[in-house]
């Protein structure tokens, strides 16, 4: 359950590091190691381990264990050691072999890495008792929704033992999978920390109060700066072929509409994807017959918005340093979306024949590149996808300014083009206080838009103060055009004004208080029209207390008011739908999450209230379970209950997911996922077995079944199976 993962692995200690204006040399290691997870050598002890300080449960505090946790590089590797000392040894948690496993209930150690200092992106790497790998890709200095990126993998190693004196780790990476200047000096920031899971305890370097909430850990702008001398970057040279073989079922309507044809195919494809390094900063990604057969199923939806539906990117060749290419309106508003390219606009995939992209930094210069080919399906004729970035450090180290170009064209003359300008300044350092500014505009071959037409135009402009404790407020204002159509991006509506506004205030409990913090937030928008009319279309308040406790539980009670004007019908169900026309309505609503760190972690939201002209009541219950360090079991449950009296229209909405997933150890796993939508009323399952040696080398069997659960309810009756599959992939990656 990646997403319930992440939302536990955030409720983390709140963390903020302290940045050092001075950098620190970086020891090279004067003698060699034996990289076997237990750094005894005398190497190790030549180098001073990093001062910690306790975080949670109590900011400032010594930790209650001792740990000694020492970094330093030699010509071609980065390593990382920890002695974690535990004086009750019996009692360290080492659950999950999973690879990128986000849980509370294990302990954690690692660092995360500013590689190219720019304050914005960062690449993490941590490990737990039982050695797995979990690597993340942090972008925007870790805030946002999300800013952590968990489907980004790369190349390091780490190894681990157990004694009866506590855990003992050692972490490898490589300078081939890290992307710098080199030079004679080359400054990094650094963050490293320990977790103790029993005692909801971070030990962490460096050290600063936790002003920025729940994302403070990640915040590459906070973190040491040190010194590496005389680096040189590596450049990469990997290949990576593929086979991939299997068979597919489909069942699908007759040109006639009388019956379901059936259908069977096989297959026996290669591919390759390549990575090479084109200079000391830039790496060229090259992909060959792309194929995605191995990504998750993603999670079913139901729709009770105005807004379109968003699905998270999780292919891996659109993950790494994809911060470079973000050019966003808010939080769910892109002039780039990756899910474009290969998949229409149903979700379905669609050959991907193959592309580049192009990825560095030059000076105070970001740039990336992208180019990709896609076949032609039922649906859409071939296309070429093209998206160019460049952005520049400017003014001082937390702010830039760049540029957008992209392009989606097939060979009968249509396009959609798009580019924009943007900058994120900071303008005062002591309130972390921003103005963002963000403006673009598409041509499209079905319009004849104008250049200097504020139809096919978007703009954004922000102030925002990116803080947690004390007063914090964030103002926005933006215009999307009635013919603003980024053909490669995403956008929830069209053709709106919109205001948006956020004011909070957030505090920290006393030390001997059972409460770890408290935030009261205020938060709403509001969207007109574009027309003549000028009308307010949407206009939503809204209040939350929120509550955490030193012993990890969270309880968030809030109320919403919602002020909406359908100018056309609103349609949930085939048998539910809104009328045009005004409403108001408020929402009770409260979040709550259990503690991390146990075995069974409940994340849950419970609201009821008025809906348009009706009611609505709705319950969402995300349990996961770790049976043990091979064993997870997950799910969740979002009940929503529609009843307009007036119309005597009601339903009963449900989603239900099942996963769980079996790890014989680090390299061995079968996950499998089976969800169930009312709305569709149909079933789907994902079952992924999966060998993973080393990164790089993969063998997958994944079968898919997509399952109708009332056949009767049209005519011609329905299949049983809509698309059936089972695909086995093996992939080698040959390090040159």
């Amino acid at each position: 359950m990646k997403k319930l993962d992440l939302l536990i692995f955030l409720c983390l200690p709140s963390l903020a590091i302290a940045s050092n204006s001075i950098p620190t040399q970086l020891t090279k290691l004067a003698s060699e190691i034996i990289f076997d997870g237990m750094p005894d050598e005398a190497a190790w002890d030549e180098i001073a381990p990093l001062p910690l300080v306790m975080n949670l449960p109590v900011y400032g505090n010594e930790p209650t264990e001792r740990s000694e946790i020492r970094i330093a590089y030699d010509e071609n590797y980065l390593y990382l050691s920890g002695r974690l000392y535990d004086s009750e040894p019996d009692k360290i948690a080492d659950f999950s072999y999973k690879r990128d496993a986000m849980a509370g209930n294990t302990e954690w150690f690692g660092l995360i890495l500013d590689t190219y200092n720019d304050k914005e992106n960062a690449l993490a790497f941590f490990t737990n008792p039982n050695a797995i790998r979990l690597d993340v890709n942090v972008f925007n200095d870790g805030l946002g929704d999300f800013p952590l990126n968990l489907d980004w993998n790369t190349f390091w190693d780490v190894k681990t033992k157990m004694n009866d004196e506590g855990w003992f780790a050692e972490i490898r990476i490589p300078f081939t999978s890290l992307q710098f200047q080199s030079g004679e000096e080359v400054t990094m920031g650094v963050i490293a920390w320990r977790y103790i899971a029993r005692k909801n305890e971070i030990s962490v370097f460096p050290d600063i109060p936790p002003n920025w909430g729940d994302w403070s850990v990640w915040r590459p702008s906070q973190a040491h700066e040190f010194v590496l001398k005389n680096l040189q970057s590596k450049r990469p040279f990997y290949v990576a072929p593929y086979i991939r073989t299997g068979y597919n079922e489909n069942n699908d309507l007759n040109d006639a509409e009388t019956e379901y044809d059936y259908g069977r195919d096989q297959d026996l494809e290669p591919g390759l994807d390549i990575k090479y390094g084109l200079s000391k900063n830039f790496t060229l990604d090259l992909t060959l017959n792309t194929d995605f057969a191995q990504v998750e199923a993603d999670d079913q939806q139901i729709n009770l918005e105005r807004s379109a539906l968003f699905f998270p990117e999780k292919r891996l060749f659109f993950q790494e340093r994809a911060g470079i290419f973000n050019f966003s309106f808010g939080s769910r508003d892109f002039l780039f979306y990756s899910r474009r390219i290969g998949l229409d606009d149903d979700g379905r995939p669609v050959r991907m024949l193959g592309g580049a992209r192009v990825v560095g930094r030059a000076g105070k210069w970001d740039f990336g590149f992208l180019n990709m080919q896609t076949g032609k399906s039922d649906e859409l004729n071939s296309e070429n996808f093209t998206v160019l970035r460049a952005r520049k450090q400017i003014l001082n180290q937390y702010s830039d300014a760049g540029f957008f170009f992209g392009n989606r064209m097939d060979f009968d003359g249509n396009f959609n083009t798009s580019y924009g300008l943007d900058a994120s300044i900071r303008f005062s350092k002591k309130n972390n206080d921003f103005i963002d500014f963000r403006w673009a505009q598409t041509f499209d071959s079905e319009n004849n838009d104008q250049l200097f037409s504020l139809a096919p135009t978007r703009f954004w402009i922000s102030i925002v103060r990116r803080q947690f404790k004390g007063f914090t407020y964030a103002t926005s204002f933006s215009r999307a055009g009635e013919n603003y159509d980024p053909g490669i991006g995403f956008q929830g509506r069209e053709d709106f004004t919109r205001w948006g506004h956020r004011l909070s205030y957030g505090w920290f409990a006393p030390e001997d208080s059972p409460m770890q913090s408290h935030n009261i937030l205020y938060r709403g928008q509001a969207l007109w029209a574009n027309d003549a009319s000028g009308r307010l279309l949407t206009y939503s308040p809204s209040l939350t207390f929120e509550m955490a406790w030193k012993n990890q539980w969270r309880f968030n009670p809030g109320i919403r008011y919602n002020y909406e004007y359908l100018e056309e019908e609103l349609e949930f169900t085939d048998d539910i739908a809104v009328p045009v026309g005004s409403y108001d309505f408020f929402q009770p609503n409260i979040n709550f999450s259990s503690p991390f760190s146990g075995n069974l972690v409940v994340m849950g939201e419970i609201s009821y209230g008025s809906f348009y002209d009706g009611n609505r009541f709705n319950i969402r219950i995300e349990p996961t379970l770790a049976v043990s360090s091979g064993l997870e079991i997950g799910g969740s449950y979002i009940f929503n209950r529609l009843s307009f009296s007036e119309r005597q229209q009601e339903v009963n909405l449900h989603i239900a997911r099942l996963k769980a997933l079996l790890m014989f150890d680090t390299k061995w796993s079968i996950n499998s996922f089976i969800q169930y939508n009312s709305a569709s009323k149909a079933f789907g399952a994902n079952i992924r077995l999966r060998f993973n040696p080393a990164e790089g080398n993969d063998l997958f069997v994944v079968f898919n079944d997509d399952m109708n659960f009332d056949r009767f309810r049209e005519l011609p009756t329905l299949p049983r199976h809509n698309v059936r599959s089972l695909i086995v992939k093996y992939t080698y990656t040959f390090r040159l």
